[in-house]
């Protein structure tokens, strides 16, 4: 079984988080009060998903693919689609990815 962390903040983090854990961390989120974002890793491959703003203003979505490239989606999402591609994502389902256009951002220094 794949592990997940779901990163809030950069602070408080949710180990193999539930669709109701998503769902309240990206509803809680809000870009008026300081960092909005959160980040789900897959630890085993060293992927994640990354999504920052609020239910106000929007969500930018982006992930790292098990070879360290970098991508960010080419629009903006609603809660609602980021708990799916979240809960998606954690269930190990690739459909997450699927009905957007990705842009590459580059590949990550590896330390």
């Amino acid at each position: 079984m794949k592990r997940y962390t779901l990163g809030i903040c950069g602070g408080v983090s949710v180990e193999n988080p539930t669709e109701k854990d998503i769902r309240e961390a990206v509803f809680a989120l809000d870009s008026r009060e300081g960092d909005a974002f959160l980040i789900l890793d897959q630890l085993d491959d060293r992927t994640f998903l990354q999504a920052s703003g609020d239910r106000d203003v929007g969500f930018e979505l982006a992930h790292q693919d098990s070879t360290s490239q970098q991508f960010r989606a080419k629009r903006d999402f609603s809660a609602g689609e980021i708990v799916r591609k979240f809960t998606s994502f954690s269930q190990g389902n690739p459909d997450w990815k699927n009905g957007m256009e990705w842009e590459f951002l580059g590949k990550a220094e590896m330390a």
